[in-house]
């Protein structure tokens, strides 16, 4: 009877612990479902925002290269405005890895939000 009895306890000591592993996994699920949605916001709004940036430095590159290449026969290497269209190019470089980055991570944050 005492063995029985020590068997309904032990059993009834794993239902109960059971039970909360599988309540503290929802949480966790929810919890990273959650984390997921808010990332992948984030990641929306830097997204546009880099994209916006992206797009005024293009437009001030290539504006000012047009205007280096119009006049290349007076300027050197070592001019200003030869040195602000390398670093725009470097700006707008810069800029595209961090666009296709955040492309690719809101595809990788929706692709496990449906697995």
């Amino acid at each position: 009877m005492l063995c029985a009895a020590a068997m309904v306890g032990c059993t009834s000591k794993l239902k109960k612990e059971n039970e909360a592993r599988a309540e503290d996994m929802a949480q966790r699920w929810e919890a990273l479902a959650e984390h997921q949605k808010e990332s992948l916001e984030e990641a929306q709004r830097e997204l546009a925002q880099t994209d916006s940036l992206l797009e005024a430095a293009t437009r001030q590159h290539d504006e000012l290269h047009q205007w280096v290449m119009d006049h290349a026969r007076e300027l050197n290497d070592q001019s200003p405005e030869v040195l602000r269209v390398n670093a725009l190019r470097a700006r707008c470089d810069s800029l595209k890895v961090r666009f296709e980055v955040l492309a690719e991570t809101i595809k990788y944050i929706r692709k496990k939000q449906k697995d």
